[in-house]
């Protein structure tokens, strides 16, 4: 028995509606397509130097060294399930998991794996839905920023092992990904520069983003929260969002956004993500000057106003 804490990535995989397929279905489709979901999720944790520790009942659950690494299985675990729903690979026709993962300290002990990384990636996957990726704010600064500046804030809640509250985010993992369900941080906002909140303005559109209306997707596509019509945005090119009494923008897009405070210079995002300040024009694609239809325009406010 090994007693030596080490950090790594615990990182569980649970078959969502596992019951209602064994109702449905019965137990020998049930099970056979439950198999075939639980060897490909092993095969791409393998992929990203990744070990199968276990399986419970219809849940996986798997080790890393690192965190970067544990992202891209989780994101590639879910388009592989994608891409075998599609190829009919299930007699089922519809399997789908979801994952909860924590980088923090862990003990051997035999074939299993004891200690906070495990203990919070339980609690973590206890709080995810269908499909959805999630994982703990620990996990998120040791992640690259082309991965990092997707993360939504989900939520803040007291870790099970004791250790204090832990930050939960969601990655998504596809382009059309709606992204999860956003429940306000219990974390008290204060601070004279903290915002109470942030005004979108866009053609004859106005859209107050504060405590209670967190996230704008914001994109070329009908069904963001704000669309833009310039000619270099993305479809789905980045998103407004409240995090621990601030407003940030982050960018997912080719082309890149574009921030311009009132008083200060030109600033690019690409694959990053930027606090705002004050007032300013925010251009998703092109430049304020050179493409008009993808500015918009926003003001912050703060909190104590």
């Amino acid at each position: 028995m090994s007693k030596t804490q080490l950090k790594m990535v615990v990182l569980y995989a649970d078959v969502s509606g596992s019951t209602r397929l064994y109702e449905t279905y019965g137990d020998k489709i049930a099970k056979s397509d439950v198999r075939i979901c639980l060897d490909l999720l092993t095969e791409v944790a393998e992929k990203y130097d990744g070990k199968k520790i276990k399986e419970i009942g219809d849940e996986i659950m798997c080790m890393f060294h690192r965190p970067d690494k544990a992202a891209e299985a989780a994101i590639e675990m879910n388009q592989a399930l994608q891409e075998a729903r599609e190829d009919k690979r299930f007699e089922s026709g519809d399997i789908h998991v979801k994952m909860g993962w924590h980088y923090g300290s862990g003990t051997f002990r035999g074939d299993d794996i004891i200690g906070g990384a495990p203990i919070i990636a339980q609690q973590v996957i206890g709080m995810a839905k269908r499909d959805e990726i999630l994982t703990t704010q620990t996990c998120i600064d040791e992640l690259p920023g082309i991965i990092k500046c997707t993360a939504n804030f989900i939520d803040r809640v007291e870790a099970e092992d004791g250790s204090g509250d832990i930050n939960v985010y969601a990655l998504p993992w596809d382009e059309d990904d709606d992204g999860a369900t956003v429940v306000t941080s219990s974390q008290e906002v204060t601070g004279e520069t903290a915002h109470g909140s942030l005004v979108l303005h866009y053609r004859d559109k106005q859209i107050e983003m504060n405590p209670g209306n967190t996230h704008c997707r914001i994109g070329r596509g009908e069904d963001n929260d704000l669309t833009v019509y310039g000619n270099f945005t993305s479809r789905h090119h980045g998103e407004i969002y409240y995090r621990h009494g601030r407003f940030h923008v982050s960018d997912m897009s080719t082309n890149g956004t574009s921030i311009v405070q009132e008083g200060h210079d030109f600033v690019r995002l690409h694959r990053e993500e930027k606090i705002l300040h004050g007032t300013g024009i925010i251009s998703f694609g092109g430049k304020p000057d050179t493409d008009p239809e993808a500015s918009v325009k926003y003001e912050c406010v703060r909190a104590n106003n």
